[in-house]
């Protein structure tokens, strides 16, 4: 009868201890899984963030081109770093191009300027050439930058891409007048193994 007892409090705490060691596994999982969650959607905030930057950014190189070169907007006001030859020249061509990727960098007056990607390397995170060519920092002032600086705690990269589109002709508006730019931010998760991907774009015109 002793015995008998003893292996039935054995056989209670085994199963205590099973229900505790399952329940305190659970609880790992929800709370491992809630993290993970969190750090997913600071990440997803991060990169909508840095994506806004690079459209401002491109929007405020139109702007000073329209400042820089007011006697002549029309010909100007998409001068691929502010290039004074566009002036009274209708056949300017150092313009930002049509269907091309560039990354944006500041010069030496603290101005935005854009950096072509010569070397087509597409959009493909998983090609390590994009990733060098495209890669972001933080610089001294917590601006997100390709000036290569403080790395960011997650590995983003950040690519524009520019479109001519000719949008409205029935108000005699051309191609030349509209200029779509996206900006695209791609980044690792955690695990450094699945690839997540933002895209915002806008429509830049020749007038406000």
């Amino acid at each position: 009868m002793k015995k008998s007892k003893i292996a039935t409090t054995i056989a209670e705490a085994m199963i205590v201890t099973l229900v505790i060691v399952l329940w305190l596994t659970w609880v790992y999982k929800i709370y491992s899984e809630s993290i993970n969650l969190t750090y997913s959607i600071e990440n997803k905030i991060q990169a909508i963030q840095i994506a806004k930057e690079w459209i401002e950014a491109v929007t405020n190189i139109r702007d000073t081109n329209w400042s820089i070169y007011s006697s002549d907007k029309s010909n100007c006001w998409k001068t691929l770093n502010y290039d004074s030859a566009c002036i009274w020249d209708s056949s300017f061509t150092n313009n930002i191009k049509n269907n091309w990727n560039y990354k944006v960098l500041r010069d030496a007056n603290n101005r935005w300027i854009l950096t072509e990607d010569t070397l087509t390397l597409g959009d493909s995170f998983t090609s390590a050439p994009y990733r060098n060519f495209y890669r972001i920092y933080l610089d001294w002032n917590k601006l997100y930058t390709h000036n290569a600086g403080s790395t960011l705690k997650q590995f983003y990269t950040r690519q524009i891409k520019t479109a001519n589109i000719n949008a409205r002709e029935w108000d005699n508006t051309t191609i030349n007048d509209w200029l779509e730019v996206k900006s695209i931010v791609q980044w690792t998760d955690w695990t450094n193994t699945n690839v997540h991907k933002i895209e915002i774009s806008t429509i830049l015109t020749n007038y406000k």
